[in-house]
């Protein structure tokens, strides 16, 4: 079993992420730090975390964490990137507010100290033993690097979900949204001396990868496979999710991003990584703000950080292998 500290923004797929983490046999979550990405306000990302966990019936630790990035964008002029799905209510209608709903306050609480002081404490108390998991914007660990730096190699490996770099970005062409969010945290996280897996879009949000997306034959062999609670709001909450994708960004199904991210965690063998390399994040342009650089092959201008190899980046993906793992994960 490995232990781990899950760090999510609290939209769909971290959702699915906590409860594939709070139910899967070799997954322990010792704590869910939370930040404002995608979500909206780091109240709406305690209270999703806070209410999922309640859901599963575990008693996991909640953290509130950034309400705010490093550094605010530089530009909004390509508009918000969490309410893209208003494009849709035309063909939707009323099934969109299904979509990214505000979560009631939760009848537990956060726990009283901030995320950033957990993450310090926990790998500060425990070095080498204690897995890192980030499924949105980086912003709390780059606030625990700069507060201790002394933790980025006490961190026994940090599995970030970010980047594209084969495929199209989310966000502008070449730019995916949890390192456009924050690129300044990014370029800190991915700077130090963490040894990390990232998962880029490449293996997630890519029709080659389709077999690895949530499906409606998936929220079938739910329904039909198990009983609960969790069953009951996963087939009712993401069929929605299913079409916006399918319709806005022409998928096979709801990309298992965050959850493929925490997956990998225990179970490694799911993907093909590429060899060590140095990840670098682009801070300037309207275009290339957010945009992930791997320093692969050989070029003339010298970079003397391209010899900080400190990461692998996921290329592929069992996708069926891992859908099989998820809806049996939450069938038990």
């Amino acid at each position: 079993m490995v232990d781990v500290i899950l760090d999510i923004d609290s939209v769909g797929d971290d959702i699915l992420a906590v409860i594939f983490g709070a139910l899967n046999p070799n997954i322990n979550l010792l704590g869910i730090t939370t930040v404002n990405g995608a979500c909206g306000s780091i109240e709406q990302a305690v209270n999703v975390a806070l209410n999922t966990v309640e859901l599963t019936g575990k008693d996991i630790p909640v953290y509130a964490g950034a309400d705010k990035m490093l550094s605010p964008r530089k530009s909004d002029a390509d508009g918000d990137p969490v309410n893209f799905d208003e494009e849709l209510r035309w063909k939707f209608g009323d099934r969109l507010n299904k979509f990214n709903e505000k979560a009631p306050a939760s009848s537990r609480k956060p726990e009283k100290i901030s995320a950033v002081d957990f993450l310090i404490q926990s790998f500060s108390g425990r070095p080498g033993e204690i897995t890192l998991v980030t499924t949105g914007p980086v912003t709390n660990i780059a606030k625990a690097l700069l507060k201790e730096p002394s933790i980025a190699d006490k961190v026994k490996r940090a599995y970030i979900l970010g980047g594209a770099f084969n495929i199209y970005g989310n966000i502008t062409p070449v730019t995916e949204y949890n390192i456009w969010a924050d690129p300044e945290a990014a370029k800190i996280v991915l700077n130090s001396d963490m040894r990390i897996t990232l998962v880029p879009l490449d293996v997630c949000e890519n029709n080659l990868f389709a077999d690895g997306m949530l499906t409606r034959d998936h929220l079938a062999d739910l329904k039909y496979g198990g009983k609960g609670a969790v069953i009951d709001f996963i087939t009712d909450k993401y069929p929605i999710y299913i079409d916006i994708w399918r319709e806005f960004f022409q998928l096979g199904g709801f990309p298992m991003d965050d959850v493929i991210t925490l997956a990998l965690a225990a179970y490694p063998d799911l993907c093909e990584y590429t060899d060590e390399v140095f990840v670098d994040v682009e801070l300037d342009g309207e275009i290339t703000r957010g945009q992930t650089i791997a320093y692969f092959g050989r070029q003339i201008i010298k970079n003397k950080r391209r010899e900080h190899k400190n990461t692998i980046i996921a290329k592929s993906i069992k996708g069926k292998q891992f859908m099989d793992l998820f809806v049996n994960t939450i069938i038990g």
